[in-house]
């Protein structure tokens, strides 16, 4: 994972995994149950992250962050896909930390921004719809002016961590178009329903019904601000995947490795030998292909929403494929939570569905670059 990384961010990947590795429980080993109502920032490994400078990495010098560009945020998400941590770093750090420093410099998103940055918040973004599909722009809750503020009502569905958050980005339809509102989780008609997702995160059902918020809860028209966002966060999810995705290679060959049949280790067969290949052969196009988009960001590259779709299109394949064969390899114990093959394979399931799965992002690929070919997928 560190070939082709600079000086300074061997050193980060060793720091983030020298902490996962010492003090986060290992894929292998027991987890808590998650707990649906708890609010991420009380976690001890999120003030961790905070202290490590972790959180800040991506956000601007101006919120007390460190200005790093995205290739730098994508080293620690590979690595905490690899240790499958489950703090909201990609949701709150990343999506909600772009978002809020995309938005107007309001004083609120500032203050927020600047507390997500100390390890202080960790926001959450509350965007998606039962109706919807992936678009970004189908929303149906409505915000309406009422006298010095507003009238929020709609409902949002499987928000990850929405039923602890203290700090909810929330998008919804007013006459002027879809704008970004900041509510607090303990605001009245705001009511929240959680549980325990499949890949170890909490994910919540809310509703609000007359909920009203103050006029400076309105953080401005969510546009591109959002839209740019969300591909900073597609690409960040990649990097996870492939994190993810190396874990699965590394614990099945490990296996192959000890253990024995007719007297030798199992990956001594050939077609074994080739099944580990055509998983690497998967891998690395994907990984590849992430930093492509990462850097494309980086610098500021109008290709970037592309190549974003084509980075999320070609981990969601290869995840898919990967987590197949790891637990075919490893048989019936490849299903087990305490291995930790399943966890890794559910976790991919998730990240591919998480703003567009793959189908959707080839179709989008296809419309951002209608008379290109998919040369862009290795």
């Amino acid at each position: 994972m560190q070939r082709d990384l600079t000086e300074d961010q061997r050193l980060l990947d060793d720091a983030v995994a020298r902490y996962v590795s010492q003090e986060y429980p290992a894929v292998g080993q027991p987890r808590g149950a998650c707990d649906p109502t708890a609010d991420p920032v009380h976690s001890a490994h999120w003030q961790a992250f905070a202290g490590m400078g972790l959180i800040g990495l991506g956000l601007p010098e101006s919120a007390g962050g460190m200005g790093a560009g995205l290739t730098d945020v994508c080293v620690v998400m590979q690595r905490l896909g690899y240790a499958q941590v489950t703090e909201p770093y990609d949701i709150s750090a990343l999506l909600c930390g772009q978002l809020l420093a995309l938005l107007p410099a309001a004083d609120r998103a500032q203050a927020l921004l600047a507390a997500l940055a100390e390890g202080r918040a960790a926001p959450v973004l509350a965007h998606t719809e039962a109706h919807s599909d992936a678009s970004l722009d189908d929303v149906r809750t409505l915000a309406r002016r009422d006298g010095d503020g507003w009238v929020l009502d709609g409902a949002k569905c499987r928000i990850a961590h929405g039923a602890g958050a203290a700090h909810l980005l929330v998008t919804a339809r007013t006459d002027d178009g879809v704008a970004v509102f900041l509510v607090d989780g303990a605001a009245q008609g705001l009511a929240r329903r959680g549980q325990a997702g499949l890949d170890g995160r909490s994910y919540a059902d809310l509703r609000f019904s007359g909920c009203r918020v103050p006029a400076d809860a309105c953080l401005g028209l969510a546009g591109q601000a959002l839209a740019h966002a969300a591909d900073l966060a597609r690409i960040g999810l990649c990097a996870e995947a492939v994190g993810s995705m190396q874990a699965l290679l590394d614990t099945t060959r490990g296996y192959l490795e000890t253990r024995k049949q007719f007297g030798k280790p199992l990956i001594a067969f050939q077609a074994l030998q080739h099944r580990l290949a055509d998983m690497l052969l998967l891998l690395e196009p994907s990984r590849s292909l992430m930093w492509r988009a990462a850097s494309a960001a980086q610098a500021g590259d109008p290709s970037c929403a592309r190549l974003a779709s084509a980075a999320k299109y070609k981990c969601g394949q290869a995840g898919r494929h990967i987590g197949q064969q790891s637990i075919h390899l490893h048989g019936g114990m490849g299903m087990t939570q305490e291995l930790g093959v399943g966890r890794h394979v559910k976790r991919l399931m998730a990240i591919d569905y998480t703003l567009g799965d793959a189908h959707h992002h080839l179709n989008r690929y296809q419309r951002l670059a209608p008379a290109a070919t998919l040369q862009d997928l290795p």
